[in-house]
């Protein structure tokens, strides 16, 4: 899913998210940027150096009991490392 921009994972409330599929982040996290009227939360997750978003209903995420995955899309990419090597051939 990672590749397709999509990642599935449960908000904890401690603000760990954790991650479902083939590469799980034990340091995955997420936070409430900001809760409009009428529109839900809007939720950032970062996951493996790359920031994920998705929006949830503000009565769900109230719940204290509150257990289903979240579906965020990909808002930023990790950063990439430094090629090694290559100011040799300059």
């Amino acid at each position: 899913m990672h590749e397709a921009g999509y990642l599935e994972g449960r908000l904890l409330p401690n603000g760990r998210l954790v991650v479902h599929g083939p590469d799980p982040d034990p340091d995955a996290t997420w936070q409430i940027l900001g809760c409009p009227p009428r529109e839900g939360c809007f939720i950032r997750a970062e996951v493996l150096g790359a920031s994920w978003t998705t929006r949830v209903r503000t009565e769900w995420l109230e719940q204290p009991d509150r257990d289903g995955l979240v579906t965020s899309t990909r808002q930023s990419s990790a950063p990439r490392e430094p090629l090694l090597g290559w100011i040799l051939f300059c």
